[in-house]
């Protein structure tokens, strides 16, 4: 859905438009897009300016166009193509805030150090781990069980990040038309990890508890999964209170819902308050992913599944499948990390703390009337906007060379209703962070004064 469009130069603020829309996932690759004389009619622009606008995207490699067959949107596959979508390589300037991970902690150079000198061992192997290295799967195993959840090696299978532990359960157990249970405000990558495999989403309401304990009652018989973000959830930073994961466990297990648990913020804690139990203990046939990527470092991809017994023979058949494991030397970094290098998720707590307090006292400054609640935890603000205006903001930011992701891309079956969110991970350096808020400041004056490019008209909806 493109609206009415802010200032500058009206071919490139709609091009931009239209990239952020395939940015976050709301126009597929294969849309096609309406001619340009239609479009420019819709939308109350000059046929010039729509033309201008698809020689831009063309340029950017978005959208191919073929006389007598219409321009069709393509997602670039490589990655140097896909980053000019979200960076403009023209500008180096530019601030990207559409990941929500942190860069590594410099101590996690001597973790690879170590991981190094334990290499010569590891190379008289043959290398195929497709349930992981031993080692770390013993150290995971053993965090559980100190957590009191009873453990053993043989239930943890390392992957690529929790996104590859997501996937791989999507494979596994995944069929057309399985339903899913999903909070109506969630991350969008891993509910795509498990809908593409043929789940249908059914989400609970959106509202200022991701947790609607009636609602899941009443889809709970209706459905066959169920994808659940309850430490510091994703995009919200909301904690599950320990009746509410009681209850919700025993309703899901009585109607035999396969659980997914997604545990990949838990060790953000911002607040110190700690954590109710983890949502494993209320059940024990949950699966529960974990990663390090988002607390640690984004290139350390190393995730795993924590499992009962009866589905880890199904996983590792599946995952054989796919691939035959992860890299081996980032698992020896990790297993290093969580053997003797423990401090630096706290190193990574702390200056996460930093990054926040600087964000949250610039909005506080520069936008007073937003709403900025500040979560006991996790890399992200789900800041409220004073009207529902998340999309246009978003791309009249990246006029001011600020990347984000819209609130509707984490609202699932309804949109619209994440028009008054934006979500602003907290993740870049405290300068840098301040900056992006004097730019989008800048971007929200635009909004709100209800300047137009001259030629702007009605919406038109680009969805087929």
């Amino acid at each position: 859905m493109i609206g009415t469009l802010p200032d500058g130069p009206a071919y490139r603020t709609l091009a931009d438009s239209i990239r952020l829309l395939v940015v976050d996932g709301r126009l597929l690759d294969g849309t096609r897009l309406p001619s340009e004389r239609a479009l420019a009619q819709a939308m109350g622009l000059s046929r010039t300016t729509t033309t201008r606008a698809y020689d831009e995207l063309r340029r950017r490699g978005v959208l191919h166009s073929r006389q007598g067959s219409g321009s069709v949107l393509r997602v670039p596959t490589t990655s140097a193509t896909a980053s000019s979508l979200i960076v403009d390589p023209d500008d180096p300037d530019t601030i990207a805030m559409t990941f929500s991970a942190p860069t590594g902690p410099s101590g996690l150079t001597r973790a690879f150090q170590a991981a190094a000198e334990q290499l010569p061992s590891l190379l008289t192997t043959t290398g195929y781990l497709p349930d992981g290295l031993p080692a770390l799967r013993e150290l995971v195993a053993a965090e559980y069980a100190r957590a009191g959840i009873p453990t053993d090696p043989d239930q943890i299978i390392v992957t690529n990040g929790a996104q590859g532990a997501i996937s791989l359960v999507g494979r596994t157990f995944g069929r057309p038309g399985a339903g899913l249970l999903v909070e109506g405000t969630s991350y969008p990558h891993g509910v795509e990890s498990l809908t593409g495999f043929g789940y249908r989403t059914a989400p609970l309401p959106i509202g200022d508890d991701p947790w609607d304990l009636e609602a899941a009652s009443t889809k709970a018989p209706h459905v066959d999964a169920a994808y659940l973000i309850p430490d510091f959830h994703n995009p919200t930073g909301a904690v599950m209170p320990e009746g509410t994961r009681l209850r919700l466990a025993r309703t899901l297990r009585r109607h035999d819902v396969l659980t997914v648990v997604d545990e990949s913020m838990r060790r953000l804690d911002l607040s110190g308050d700690g954590l109710p139990t983890s949502y494993a203990a209320h059940d024990p046939d949950a699966i529960v992913v974990d990663s390090l990527s988002k607390v640690l470092w984004g290139g350390l991809r190393i995730g795993w599944i924590r499992a009962p017994r009866r589905h880890v023979t199904a996983l590792l058949q599946s995952r054989m499948r796919h691939d035959l494991g992860t890299a081996a030397f980032d698992q020896l970094v990790a297993a290093e990390v969580l053997r003797h290098h423990t401090h630096l998720f706290e190193e990574t707590v702390a200056r996460l703390r930093g990054q926040r307090a600087a964000l949250v006292g610039a909005l506080s400054e520069r936008l007073p009337d937003w709403e900025v609640p500040v979560p006991p935890g996790g890399p992200n603000l789900w800041v409220g906007l004073p009207s529902r205006s998340s999309s246009l903001l978003v791309a009249a930011a990246a006029q001011e060379g600020l990347h984000l992701t819209p609130g509707p891309r984490f609202t699932l079956g309804a949109p619209s209703a994440g028009e008054r969110r934006l979500r602003l991970p907290c993740t870049a350096p405290e300068h840098v962070g301040v900056e992006a808020v004097e730019r989008l400041a800048r971007a929200w004056s635009v909004v709100v004064s209800g300047r137009r490019c001259h030629t702007a008209g009605p919406a038109v909806d680009l969805i087929a």
